[in-house]
């Protein structure tokens, strides 16, 4: 176990150095994880489970002295969601705590366990989109490595064209694409190629749904979220300018989008996705499952030896059943 000793740290009990500052990353100011995924807070139950049960087709016509179709709806697909534990602790010898921290006013060193906590959550919570067109990955963290299943309740990866669906019909299919060109890098045709896909994806019982991306996500400082912003501009000036890179003048073909960008995609920086923020409930999308907050505990002070010590914990699990309200490219323009 590391133990914050005087050793680690010998400018705190320098009395030739007046200013000691604490520095950490100011990303932890904001969230982004529930920008893009349905929060549930207060889960009580260590597992949680959801389904769900289709409606029904269309009606149709009822001939004289005929008798009327029925229909029966079908069981949806099941999705667990199991609490997990993760945290972490900052052990302090009482000299470090006494001539060192107190001293000179930084006892808010605690506070960085909180931001490791929220730091912790918002890459786990990438993660599943920096995973998403692959079942499962490996996550490397303090406490060794282990497998995290990125399946819905179907089985399948949250982008694929072989969305099963319930009812057994036709796949549906929400990595995006013109009919033509899959993983579209991100561009003018590609926002067409999103609604487009979005527009075909169907419900349980094959019906149309209506979805529409209203929201593209990207890492932040990529080619792909500064060429958002490019079209976005010009959408802005109402057909006035060409898209960039572009003779075209037909900027207000395309409806106005929000935009999130995330810092945390570190791997698959390339890839992008579009979601309808209208279905980003607990039915559909990526699901944050909380049964414990952030928690900030101690002191704890050990007897035998004087030593301080503070943690953070937190409980939850992430995932989703239904993928309806998303879809993605690897912005590679091939399959």
């Amino acid at each position: 176990m590391a133990l914050f000793t005087l050793g680690d740290a010998v400018d705190l009990t320098d009395v030739a150095i007046q200013k000691i500052f604490l520095k950490e990353t100011d990303l932890e100011k904001k969230t982004y994880f529930d920008k893009y995924y349905h929060v549930e807070k207060g889960v009580t139950d260590r597992l949680l489970k959801d389904s769900s049960l289709s409606g029904l087709g269309q009606a149709s016509r009822i001939t004289e002295n005929s008798i009327i179709t029925s229909e029966a709806p079908v069981q949806g697909y099941d999705k667990t969601y199991t609490q997990v534990e993760f945290g972490k602790m900052l052990p302090v010898t009482k000299q470090m705590w006494k001539f060192g921290i107190q001293k000179r006013s930084l006892e808010r060193v605690a506070q960085a366990l909180k931001n490791a906590c929220l730091r912790a959550r918002e890459v786990l919570c990438a993660d599943r989109l920096d995973n998403s067109f692959s079942t499962s990955y490996t996550k490397t963290d303090d406490a060794g490595s282990y497998t995290v299943t990125t399946t819905g309740g179907n089985g399948v990866e949250l982008v694929s064209n072989a969305q099963t669906r319930e009812d057994g019909g036709t796949n549906n299919n929400n990595r995006i694409t013109d009919g033509t060109t899959v993983n579209m890098d991100f561009d003018y045709d590609a926002i067409k190629a999103a609604h487009r896909t979005a527009s075909r994806v169907l419900d349980p019982k094959g019906q149309k749904m209506d979805v529409k991306y209203d929201t593209f996500i990207f890492s932040r400082g990529t080619s792909p979220s500064f060429r958002a912003q490019e079209i976005l501009g010009a959408i802005r000036a109402g057909g006035k300018s060409s898209i960039p890179k572009s003779a075209d003048n037909d900027a207000a073909g395309v409806p106005a989008f929000a935009t999130i960008e995330l810092p945390y995609i570190t791997t698959n920086t390339d890839y992008w996705w579009g979601i309808d923020s209208s279905m980003k409930n607990a039915e559909y999308g990526l699901q944050y499952k909380e049964s414990q907050g952030i928690q900030l505990e101690g002191p704890n002070v050990v007897f035998k030896t004087g030593e301080i010590q503070y943690k953070a914990t937190m409980l939850f699990d992430i995932g989703h059943n239904d993928y309806r309200n998303i879809g993605g490219s690897k912005n590679t323009n091939a399959s």
